[in-house]
């Protein structure tokens, strides 16, 4: 071809020659053509090409795939080819008319070692199935072919099979279902199980006895106490008559399944449930020594002579474990304990030393030393554990000769044992045989921690004479006494608060020249528990003056005793300690940060919190779990949730602190529930749950009062069910955590939950408190069901539980809700009377707060001057009960002397909630300008007003139609400029926590009135008060008015082209402000508003085809 032409021509050029020679250069014109075509579509033959590729690299056939009706006789041949020694076999087995089910298994061996595909297996088998003549012979053969395949673990095969029934006219009967059954059991997939469980219902199959173990077994596995005891019952016959047998097989297991049942009933603690099922079967010492060992586990005595009377009955010998099990399990009833010793006695055989420890534990217990005597005489023990036990039950009962005189018969074999000679020594030195006690002295002359541990003994059972006769004998043997041995008998002195002795023993190591740090930190530490702080400096300044300097431990316990001592001046105190402790080059450690963590709480001032996490802070120790959870604990204590919400995100940023306790999640969570962080809740529960730390009860109650606390009192519960469900939380479970959700029940008014609630708690067996039937009258209290109170206290009453003063202070304040004030003074008196209780504040509140409900003004003075006789002082809270009792009467001048009065009485400075009844009074009894003087005189002793008190005075300026007034009342509350009146004008008048919808409604209020003013307002809210939000239908209403102004070209405002959206038929003319306003407000956003939107759906959605397609 020509230089020039066009390379990719190149490739035709032989081609066009050949045709040229071929047909002639008029014949040439078609095939330009087709070249020109060919080459104009190259890059979608090439494409074309790839996709085909592509399409059979990933979706090619599978290898053995093949026409169905010429599959079996290809198959066959393929069987015939490749094994001489299998040639012809697979053909004869699928030629027989009526094979069997050993014919089905050969038929599947032979193509299997002829390297068939399962297709094509299941093709000959399906052949071969359909030549059978009669359903029964297929079946079984099916069943005999799934049986072996069940044993070779091959259950996908097997499941395939099954497949496989239907095409062939069968329906799987109990023998398959079994098989299928016992495959699942073997993979343990028990959702399977429960699944082909299901299919057998619905389809009626009944269960054969192999059926049933299995799904006895597969209860057990998942611990489902309630479903295992159906099936047990169901085979309990079975049981029975198999016990006896010795078979290895899963459905020949009696004695394995009886052991596995009671395993499961008594980690559900239903023991007492599966009893009655075990009568009349042969059990098992193994089994029998389980239920003594869970009954004694529960501390359960009925039911452990329950268990004994089942073996009893059974005439089942007991042995001596047996026996052990039972006197420990009886212990508490000495009649039943002598009677199974008379029973061992007359049996005449030995006592196991098991038995008799079990016997020697009673004693101990009953502290019987006559039964201790007999049985040593019975037994006549002679191993040197059972010898121990008994030296060690005298000496403890204060029969010290016998533990002696024991001691020294049987000294020679009971060879060395620290315990029992320091028992042996303080017996023989409270009894005065210092022979003994200085020959087990002299048994170990320079065992100086030998002498040691003696001293710590002595001191621990207040036998400070014994600690000084041990350190006489060291030294009398020359051994080497070191400031440690000094040391320990001045800590015996303190710890017998023997002051006197103490300081003469310092005296006594001074002299010695033994006198160290550990020495001084031992009797500052003395002083300083006997509350003699100023002794405790002293022997600090005595301390730097021998030229010793306090360490850490002198300085932590002078702050220790400091914040136990607490006060403002102690606060001056600490800090002065801290500041001293630093000037001597000492920073505080985090014992030192721990300790004043305690000292905060609510009252703490600011500063101190600041200096303390400051601390923490630059603190040379790395933060470990113990302070993380201080520091957390600390910041509940003081109530800020702000602060809280501040210091967690620090702590969460620390990632230096490894988390591996409970405890210290549990401080996180009940942090997070308190600042209201539901998330950071959640977090670290799944933190601990994914790290397998089990939850004690601690922290799962902190974890169920979090979720309760921010609502979700059903999470709260459904997190209970879950813990029950595991069989490793189930333990932790406790009435305490119940209470939680009761109480958050109880203030859901939902009754039909609670009782709920305490349903289930009951058949739980749960431990009852006051706490929770207090919780459940509250319930009842607040959905004025006072009516289930007297069955209520009859429960309580038969679980032997003790109304408190709560307790009739709800039931009171249940009566007092419903009107029945007279009930509420018959409660008062019948716990004054029955029960011998004083009245607290709370029960004459509540029952002030009935009478002014109700306005029974006698009734509630009576109850004022009775509450005064019993000397119970009245509070802010009853201040503003009487305020509110007065003001419902129209009594508004008794009402101002009745709080001066009380106030100036009891020294009260009256809070906000006492001046706030006193304003609504006012208003109650139409005197606005009362109301505002009572606003001043509450600024004026600076006490801030709350969101109610503008809401009071606000709506009632607005009613007398004084608007400005109410425009200057609501600029006072958001803290604007041009408050009125003047006295507001000041930031104590501010009310940071305005309601918002008082504002709004406000706003909506005004604008009817003066609409030009409000919107200026609403411009100042905005820039001054951003936080405050301004609904958009309180902007619309304000607005209204010049919006309908702009409609008639009042307003004429053009908007940008892109908001000036219209119908089809008004879409040419541009909107004024009216108009795009009520469109706005009516339609939502426009379609240029929208457009970004639906730009990022059409993105997402090319992303979407574009993966599809890769794919």
């Amino acid at each position: 071809s020509h230089p020039s032409e066009d390379i990719r021509s190149q490739p035709l050029s032989g081609i066009r020659s050949l045709v040229m020679n071929l047909f002639g250069a008029s014949d040439l014109a078609p095939f330009e053509q087709l070249s020109a075509l060919l080459l104009s579509l190259r890059a979608e033959i090439c494409l074309f090409l790839v996709a085909v590729a592509v399409h059979l690299l990933l979706f090619r056939l599978p290898r053995g795939s093949v026409p169905r009706k010429a599959s079996v006789s290809t198959k066959k041949a393929k069987v015939a080819s490749a094994d001489d020694g299998d040639q012809g076999s697979a053909r004869d087995l699928a030629s027989q008319p009526e094979a069997s089910g050993t014919s089905l298994i050969h038929l599947v061996d032979s193509m299997h070692r002829s390297k068939q595909d399962n297709s094509a297996i299941l093709l000959e088998i399906e052949a071969s199935l359909q030549r059978h003549l009669g359903q029964e012979e297929r079946m079984r053969a099916v069943n005999d072919l799934l049986s072996v395949l069940s044993r070779r673990q091959d259950f996908d095969f097997a499941d395939k099979v099954v497949r496989l029934l239907p095409a062939v006219g069968l329906q799987p009967d109990s023998q398959t279902y079994e098989i299928l059954l016992n495959m699942q059991f073997m993979s343990r997939n028990y959702q399977s199980v429960a699944r082909i469980v299901g299919r057998m219902k619905a389809e009626g199959v009944p269960f054969t006895t192999r059926s049933s173990v299995i799904l006895l077994k597969v209860a057990l596995k998942q611990d489902k106490f309630a479903e295992a005891k159906i099936h047990f019952r169901e085979l309990s016959a079975v049981i029975s008559k198999r016990v006896g047998e010795a078979t290895s097989s899963p459905s020949a297991a009696p004695k394995n399944i009886i052991l596995q049942m009671v395993e499961c009933a008594c980690l559900d603690r239903q023991l007492e449930n599966l009893l009655p099922e075990l009568t009349g079967m042969p059990l098992t010492e193994e089994v029998i020594q389980l239920m003594l060992s869970e009954c004694l586990r529960c501390k359960d005595q009925a039911l452990a002579q329950k268990v004994e009377k089942l073996a009893r009955d059974q005439k089942f010998p007991l042995s001596d474990a047996m026996y052990a099990l039972l006197v420990r399990n009886l212990a508490n009833e000495p009649r039943l304990v002598e009677e199974i010793y008379a029973e061992v006695l007359e049996r005449g055989s030995m006592m196991s030393p098991e038995l008799v420890l079990a016997f020697l534990s009673f004693c101990s217990l009953t502290g019987l030393a006559s039964f201790a005597d007999k049985l040593f005489e019975n037994c006549h023990p002679t191993q040197p554990a059972v010898l121990s036990h008994f030296i060690r039950f005298y000496a403890e009962n204060h029969q010290y000769e016998k533990a002696c005189d024991l001691y020294e018969k049987h000294s020679r074999s009971l060879g060395t044992d620290l315990k029992l000679e320091r028992s042996v020594m303080n017996a023989s030195m409270s009894c005065g045989r210092t022979e003994l006690a200085k020959r087990l002295l002299d048994s170990g002359p320079s065992d100086v921690s030998k002498h040691i541990a003696m001293m710590r003994n002595c001191a621990a059972s207040k036998n400070l004479q014994g600690v000084f006769a041990v350190f006489q004998a060291l030294q009398d043997t020359g051994g080497d006494i070191s400031s440690v041995v000094y040391n320990t008998v001045l800590d015996a002195c303190v710890e017998c608060h023997d002051m006197r002795a103490a300081e003469e023993w310092m005296e006594k190591t001074k002299l010695a020249g033994h006198l160290d740090v550990v020495t001084y930190n031992t009797m500052i530490k003395a002083h300083l528990h006997s509350g003699n702080f100023e002794k405790a400096r002293a022997l600090m300044e005595e301390m730097a003056a021998a030229g010793l300097q306090p360490n850490r431990v002198t300085f932590n316990e002078l702050v220790n005793a400091l914040v136990g001592k607490g006060g403002a001046g102690g606060q001056k105190k600490i800090w002065g300690i801290i500041d001293e402790m630093q000037a001597v080059g000492m920073r505080p450690n985090q014992v030192t940060c721990s300790i004043l963590l305690k000292a905060l709480d609510v009252r703490s001032a600011p500063e101190d919190v600041e200096k303390t996490m400051g601390l923490i802070r630059s603190m040379e120790e790395p933060m470990d779990e113990v302070l993380l959870s201080s520091v957390v604990e600390a910041c509940v204590r003081i109530g800020k949730p702000e602060f809280l919400s501040m210091k967690l995100k620090e702590l969460h940023a620390n990632d230096k602190v490894k988390i591996c306790g409970s405890h210290t999640f549990g401080s996180l969570i009940k942090a997070y529930g308190f600042a209201k962080d539901v998330a950071g809740v959640w977090s670290c529960w799944g933190e601990m749950r994914s790290r397998h730390i089990r939850p004690t009860s601690i922290t799962l109650g902190c974890m169920v009062e979090a979720v309760v606390h921010n609502g979700d009192t059903e999470g709260g519960y459904e997190l209970i069910h879950q813990m029950q469900e595991d069989e490793n939380c189930r333990s932790a479970l406790n009435s305490v955590i119940y209470c939680s959700v009761l109480k958050g029940f109880a203030r859901e008014k939902n009754l039909e939950r609670v009782f709920a609630v305490y349903k289930e708690m009951q058949e739980r067996q749960l431990d009852f408190s006051t706490v929770t039937y207090n919780t459940i009258i509250d319930a009842c209290a607040r959905c004025g069901r006072v009516d289930y109170l007297p069955a209520i206290l009859e429960d309580m009453q038969k679980n032997r539980i003790r109304p408190n003063v709560i307790t009739f202070s709800t039931m009171l304040k249940g009566h007092c809700q419903t009107g029945d004030i007279q009930k509420g003074f018959a409660i008062l008196e019948q716990m004054k009377k029955e029960a011998g209780l004083k009245p607290d504040e709370i029960m004459y509140n509540s029952l002030l707060d009935g009478c002014a409900q109700h306005a029974h003004i006698d009734e509630g003075l009576r109850v004022l001057q009775q509450m005064q006789e019993d000397g119970v002082k009245p509070s802010n809270y009853t201040l503003s009960i009487l305020v509110k009792l007065m003001g419902r009467a129209r009594r508004l001048d008794a009402a101002f002397d009745l709080m001066k009065q009380v106030a100036r009485k009891f020294s009260i400075s009256p809070n906000v909630h006492v001046y706030t009844n006193l304003i609504q009074a006012c208003i109650g009894n139409r005197q606005l300008q009362r109301a505002l003087e009572t606003l001043e005189l509450m600024i004026k002793e600076q006490v801030q007003p709350e969101s109610r008190t503008y809401a009071i005075l606000l709506r009632a300026s607005l009613s007398h139609g004084l608007y400005d007034q109410a425009e200057g009342l609501l600029r006072a509350a958001l803290g604007l400029k041009e408050a009125a009146p003047a006295f507001l004008r000041t930031p104590v008048a501010s009310c940071p926590s305005l309601d918002e919808a008082v504002v709004n409604e406000m706003l909506i209020q005004l604008s009817k009135t003066r609409e030009g003013p409000t919107i200026d307002l609403i411009s100042e809210i905005k820039a001054c008060r951003p936080r405050v939000r301004i609904d958009a239908a309180t902007v619309r209403r304000v607005m209204a008015p010049g919006l309908r102004q702009a409609t008639k070209g009042a307003w004429p405002l053009h908007l940008p082209a892109n908001r000036q959206q219209s119908r089809a038929n008004d879409r040419d003319r541009p909107l004024n402000a009216g108009e795009w306003a009520d469109r706005r407000l009516r339609n939502g956003p426009t379609v240029a508003e929208k457009q970004p939107v639906r730009s990022a759906e059409l993105l997402l959605c090319v992303v979407a085809f574009a993966t599809l397609s890769a794919v």
